[in-house]
């Protein structure tokens, strides 16, 4: 299960917006999802007033959720005690795991039990600008006038991507960071103990991961979560973005004149059946793509199971700080991006303006309550929301507040118990420094934050973006691209790496069928409905 992106036409003004943004406060508040967890610039203090008229009681709301961490949340626990006493709210929290979210919500929804705010891909999702257009879903022009605060903390150019043909918004986006670097961290001390060079090309980590098993059968030589947010770096390597649309092989990547999804491309198979190959081969963990859990392969690595991990870099100190503890002897680095079989270089694959969002149901008792409390997580409940509890999940040091390790902190206090009371974060804590320094540094690991920092700034030299406009919509794709995916592309892509009967013959034939029972029309629709197809600048 992927954690979809989606891309805002007309990123540019977007990289202006942000640009402007940060020099504005350069003092530096910010953090992404990517950041993965409480830490970094997603943490917060324990001041503020709080969001509710006392007189009236708290703002009450059921809401509905996915979460990237474990699911561990119980109901209850101190710090859902102290969010709904400073933001005189009651939340019914409900999570699900965010590689069932897009499933089970449907269902929630067809079941009529809709909840009062749920996590949405909004609607560049056609089945949700449909439930939109049905009225299923509140209209907020009318609450983003009267809350400034969550106004401002999406910009213009986002709010303006969501405005329908009426001039209404629906949808309230979890803006984000468009560049997301997925590290490799591999284990320079076992590198150095069998005489490994630090790999620069795909070949040269696929020997690597070789000798590692030779030289360790009981260590798992390569994991990951799944093929983008573990493996993305090195589907750039073999030069095409990774679910997205892009170049046809062949055309020019700076100004095509044919965008196709990256299951039509050749270099997309020949990344799945690479894996495929180093799966068959015992190189890949067996459980990739298998285990439910995404903490597992994460796990793997700082208990010194496997020796390279691919991951989003958000995770960084997280992960250094738990071997810091674990494994105090183990010396962790970064790969740089690789050179693939074909001479591209990897890099990275830009995600979109915002990771999902918010719905508010129609039938909602009290919008404005919610709105109320959002807009007080923006501003005086910001430090709350930022970095919690001092001494809890955060501690003060030189007046700086640095976030703490999750391992650092209580059962209570650990992101499972924070991440499902989260809502959005401000496009002016995107990308922040100075904040993810200090996460590094809350996390004790404040000596390995120049080179995460120069890592990510080499991975961002190269760009895979989607090219397609996702505001723009082929009639057959709305009417018939589910049904066509699910009848002749999904077992095919799904099972390719970890299904051994699944061979390239198969995946040409299941393209070939998918073509030619109106995939190809689709292809051929947005062609002609997207003039514009350069590559997006981030």
């Amino acid at each position: 299960m992927r954690k979809r992106k989606v891309r805002q036409w007309g990123l540019v003004l977007l990289v202006i917006v942000m640009a402007t943004t940060l020099l504005a406060a350069c003092s530096g508040k910010k953090g992404n999802e990517g950041n993965a967890g409480k830490g970094g610039a997603n943490a917060s203090n324990g001041s503020g007033e709080n969001a509710g008229d006392e007189a009236a009681g708290p703002v009450k709301f059921s809401y509905v959720r996915p979460v990237w961490g474990a699911a561990t949340y119980t109901k209850g626990g101190p710090y859902e005690k102290e969010l709904f006493k400073q933001g005189n709210v009651e939340i019914d929290a409900q999570i699900i795991p965010v590689t069932e979210y897009d499933q089970k919500i449907m269902t929630i929804i067809s079941s009529g039990d809709m909840p009062d705010v749920l996590w949405a891909a909004g609607p560049t999702d056609k089945k949700f600008k449909d439930m939109q257009d049905q009225g299923a879903f509140l209209k907020i022009n009318e609450y983003l006038d009267k809350y400034p605060a969550v106004k401002e903390a999406v910009p213009q150019s986002v709010w303006d991507t969501l405005t329908d043909e009426k001039g209404d918004i629906y949808f309230i986006p979890n803006v984000s960071n468009p560049l997301i670097p997925i590290f490799i961290y591999y284990r320079q001390d076992l590198f150095e103990k069998y005489g490994i060079a630090e790999p620069k090309t795909t070949a040269e980590l696929e020997a690597a991961l070789v000798k590692l098993k030779e030289s360790d059968p009981k260590l798992i030589p390569l994991t990951a979560q799944d093929t983008i947010w573990g493996l993305g770096a090195l589907s750039t390597s073999f030069g095409f973005p990774h679910f997205a649309w892009g170049p046809a092989t062949g055309e020019d990547t700076d100004n095509p004149q044919t965008i196709v999804p990256w299951y039509l491309t050749k270099e997309g198979k020949a990344f799945y059946f690479w894996l495929k190959d180093l799966k068959t081969r015992g190189l890949l963990d067996n459980e990739f793509l298998i285990a439910k859990n995404w903490d597992h392969a994460k796990q793997k690595f700082t208990t010194g199971k496997a020796a390279v991990l691919g991951i989003n870099w958000g995770y960084g100190p997280e992960i250094l700080s738990t071997m810091k503890k674990t494994m105090p002897e183990a010396k962790i680095g970064v790969l740089s991006p690789l050179e693939g079989p074909n001479g591209t270089m990897g890099g990275i694959r830009p995600f979109g303006a915002w990771d999902r969002g918010m719905y508010l149901s129609a039938k909602m008792d009290d919008p404005d309550g919610f709105f109320r409390f959002l807009n007080w997580t923006l501003t005086d409940g910001s430090d709350f929301r930022r970095y919690g509890i001092e001494g809890k999940t955060y501690k003060v040091e030189n007046g700086k507040k640095l976030s703490l390790a999750d391992d650092d902190t209580e059962a209570d206090y650990k992101n499972g118990q924070i991440e499902p009371l989260k809502f959005i974060t401000p496009m002016s804590e995107a990308l922040d420094w100075e904040a993810i320094e200090a996460g590094y540094e809350g996390s004790g690991i404040g000596g390995f934050f120049a080179e995460a920092k120069a890592k990510f700034e080499e991975y961002n030299k190269v760009q895979y973006p989607d090219y397609r406009n996702p505001t723009i919509f082929s009639p057959v794709e709305v009417e018939q691209s589910a049904q066509l995916y699910n009848d002749y592309l999904q077992a095919v892509i799904d099972g390719a790496i970890i299904n051994d009967k699944v061979t390239e013959q198969d995946w040409d034939a299941a393209i070939n069928k998918y073509l030619q029972a109106g995939g190809q029309k689709i292809v051929d629709e947005v062609n002609a409905l997207q003039t514009k197809k350069s590559k997006p600048q981030y």
